[in-house]
C-alpha cells in the first residue's frame, strides 16, 4: 500500500481500535467486578478448572465424571489461561474476548477479500459493534470459537475459487504460487473445519456447507473440481479431528454415539435434548433484535443488488458473486438452523458476520455514491430512525433490568445512562450535513460507548444475582462444605470454581446438586445434615414448596441457607 493509501486508511484504523478496545479489551478491566455468570459460563469456568487440577487434556469433567455434551477445544483456551493467569474472572473471560476479536478480524479479512480492503474495515467494525456478537462475547460460549473457524474456512474456499492452478511448464516457478494453489487452499480450509469439529462438532461443517454449497449452486458455479475438493476439506477435517474423538471413545466407550447420534442427529430431527421443541421462528428476534443496529440497512444492500442486476447494471469488482454468497450464508443458516428442533440463541452466532458484511456493502456503496434512490430513502429512513430512538435504548435497558431484579440504579448511574444515550445523536448531525462516512463513524463509536458504559453500570449488580460466589465465599469462610448441598433453581458451576482449592479437591460427584421445584420433579429424599441454598429471586417459591417460612436460615449474599429437613420437621403449615 502506497503511503498515501496508508494515510487515508489510518483515521478507519484509529476507528477500529477505539472500537475493539471499548468491546473486548475495556471488559478485561471490569472483570473482577462481574463475578461468572451461570448456567454456562461457571460451569465451563469449573470444567476448564477441574482439567487444570487433574491434569487431564483429554477428557473434560466435572466433579470427577465426564462431560461429553460439548467438544475441548473451548476448555482447551479457559484452562490455559487458568494455568497462566491464575483463578479468576479475568482469565476465564480472556479466550472468549480474544476469540470474539477474532471474529471481528475475520470478517474484515473476509470481507476484504471479497470486496476491497475500506469495506474490509466497515465490516469488521460492524461486527464488533453489533449487539449479540458483543454480548456474548462477554460470557462467552463454545460458538465464540465457531466464528473465526466458519470465516476462515469460507475466505479459503472463496480463494481457492479465484485462484489458478500453476503451469508445469513454467520455466521459473513462482515460490508463492503454491500459496495460491486452490487444492492447497483447500486442505487448509479443510484444517480449518477439523478445528471447527473439535470446537462445536459438525455444526460448523454444516454451516460452511450450506453456506458456499448454496452459493456455488445459486452462481451456477457447481463443478465437479468442487465436489472433489470438498472431500477433500472434509478428509483432512476429519483427521485433524479424529484423534483426540477416538481418545474420549477410548477412555469413555459410547462417546462417539452419543454426541455424534444423540447430540447431533437426533437433536436436529427431532425435540428429545434440553434445548428441545422451540418455534420454527425462534431465531427472527434474535436476529432482529441482536442485529441491532446493522441489520437494518441489509435490506438496503440486497435490494439495490437486485435492482442493478435487473437494470443490467455493471457490478463492482467481484460483482454480484459475493453477494450470493453472503445471501446464501445469512439466508440459507438461518433457515438450516430453524429447521432443527434443538435451538438456542448461540447457535446463530456464526451468521451475525454476513449480516456485518452487508450492512458494510450498503454503507461502502452510499459512501462511494453507487447506492440507488430506493436504497438511499431506506437508509436515511434507519438513519433517522435509529439516532431519534438511540438516547432512550440504554436508559430503557436500566428500567427493565431495575424492573425484572431487584437491582436499584443510583442517580448518577441514571445521568450518565442518559448522558451516553445521547451519543446516539451524533450521527444525525453528519447525515444532515451529507457526511456519510462520518455518520457511519460516530454510530460504531456511539455503540461502542454504550456498550462500554452499560459493562460498566448494568452488568454487576446483574451479574451478582446470576452467581454464586457469595454461595462459594460462604463455605470458604465456613471451611467445610455439608454432606449435601441442595442450590434451587440454578446449576452450581459458579459455586464450585469459586471454592477454596482444598474445599473443591474434597468434593465429590452427587455433594453439590441443583434442585428443580418443577412439578415433574421426582421427590427428593434430604439427609439430616444436608443444606438448601435459596437465591432471593427463587423464594417466592421456593418457601411454600419446601415449607420453609418458618425455619431458621443463614444469609449468604443473595442467598438463605436452610437445613434439608424434612416436611414433618417443618412448620406445621407445611
Amino acid at each position: 500500500m502506497k503511503i498515501a493509501q496508508w494515510r487515508s486508511f489510518l483515521p478507519g484504523m484509529a476507528l477500529a481500535t477505539l472500537v475493539a478496545a471499548a468491546i473486548f479489551v475495556y471488559p478485561l478491566a471490569v472483570a473482577p467486578r462481574v463475578p461468572l455468570l451461570d448456567p454456562d459460563e461457571g460451569l465451563h469456568a469449573a470444567i476448564a478448572q477441574e482439567m487444570l487440577d487433574r491434569g487431564d487434556w483429554v477428557v473434560p469433567r466435572l466433579f470427577g465424571r465426564p462431560f461429553l455434551d460439548k467438544p475441548i477445544l473451548y476448555f482447551w483456551c479457559e484452562a490455559a489461561s487458568l494455568g497462566l493467569l491464575g483463578m479468576s474472572e479475568v482469565a476465564v473471560r480472556l479466550p472468549g474476548l480474544l476469540l470474539g476479536l477474532a471474529g471481528a478480524v475475520t470478517t474484515a479479512a473476509l470481507a476484504w477479500r471479497m470486496f476491497d480492503r475500506r469495506m474490509g474495515l466497515v465490516a469488521g467494525v460492524c461486527y464488533a459493534t453489533t449487539i449479540l456478537p458483543a454480548a456474548l462475547a462477554q460470557a462467552a460460549a463454545h460458538d465464540v470459537a465457531l466464528v473465526p473457524w466458519v470465516n476462515l474456512a469460507l475466505l479459503l474456499f472463496w480463494e481457492s475459487d479465484q485462484s489458478k492452478i500453476p503451469n508445469p511448464q513454467s520455466p521459473i516457478p513462482n515460490p508463492q504460487s503454491l500459496i495460491l494453489h486452490p487444492w492447497l487452499l483447500t486442505a487448509l480450509a479443510g484444517l480449518v473445519l477439523g478445528l471447527a469439529v473439535l470446537t462445536k462438532g459438525l455444526a460448523g461443517v454444516a454451516l460452511v456447507g450450506i453456506a458456499y454449497g448454496g452459493y456455488l449452486v445459486a452462481a451456477r458455479r457447481l463443478r465437479w473440481a468442487h465436489s472433489l475438493r470438498g472431500a477433500l476439506a472434509l478428509a483432512v477435517a476429519a483427521g485433524a479431528a479424529a484423534g483426540w474423538y477416538l481418545a474420549v471413545e477410548h477412555r469413555s466407550p459410547g462417546y462417539l454415539h452419543y454426541f455424534f447420534i444423540e447430540r447431533h442427529l437426533l437433536g436436529f430431527a427431532t425435540a428429545t435434548q434440553p434445548h428441545g421443541g422451540a418455534r420454527w421462528w425462534y431465531y427472527l428476534p434474535a436476529l432482529l433484535v441482536g442485529g441491532l443496529p446493522w441489520i437494518a440497512y441489509v435490506p438496503a444492500a440486497l435490494g439495490d443488488a437486485w435492482r442493478q442486476q435487473r437494470s443490467k447494471v455493471p457490478a463492482a469488482a467481484g460483482g454480484g458473486q459475493p453477494l450470493t454468497l453472503l445471501a446464501s450464508w445469512l439466508i440459507g443458516c438461518t433457515v438450516f438452523l430453524s429447521l432443527g428442533h434443538s435451538k438456542m440463541v448461540t447457535y446463530i452466532w456464526p451468521v451475525f458476520p454476513a449480516l456485518a458484511i452487508l450492512a458494510a456493502v450498503a454503507w461502502a456503496r452510499l459512501i462511494d455514491g453507487r447506492l440507488g434512490q430506493a436504497a438511499r430513502r431506506w437508509m436515511a429512513g434507519v438513519v433517522w430512525g435509529s439516532c431519534l430512538s438511540g438516547p432512550i435504548v440504554l436508559p430503557a435497558l436500566l428500567w427493565a433490568v431495575q424492573h425484572k431484579t431487584a437491582v436499584h440504579f443510583s442517580g448518577p448511574a441514571w445521568t450518565i445512562a442518559v448522558l451516553a444515550g445521547l451519543t446516539a445523536l451524533m450521527p444525525l448531525g453528519c447525515w444532515v450535513a451529507g457526511r456519510p462516512r462520518a455518520a457511519w463513524a460516530w454510530a460504531a463509536l456511539g455503540m461502542a460507548a454504550q456498550f462500554a458504559v452499560a459493562l460498566t453500570i448494568a452488568l454487576p449488580p446483574v451479574a451478582q444475582r446470576q452467581s454464586a460466589r457469595d454461595l462459594a465465599d460462604y463455605f470458604n469462610r465456613l471451611g467445610r462444605l455439608p454432606p449435601r448441598l441442595f442450590v434451587v433453581e440454578e446449576r452450581i458451576g459458579s459455586l464450585v470454581f469459586y471454592l477454596d482449592h482444598d474445599l473443591r479437591s474434597k468434593t465429590r460427584e452427587g455433594q453439590m446438586l441443583s434442585l428443580s421445584l418443577g412439578p415433574d420433579q421426582p421427590p427428593t429424599v434430604f439427609g439430616p445434615d444436608d443444606l438448601l441454598a435459596v437465591p432471593d429471586r427463587a423464594l417466592a417459591e421456593a418457601l411454600p414448596r419446601l415449607g420453609l417460612a418458618a425455619t431458621p436460615y443463614q444469609q449468604a449474599g443473595h442467598y438463605r441457607i436452610y437445613p434439608a429437613l424434612e416436611p414433618s420437621a417443618r412448620d406445621p403449615g407445611s
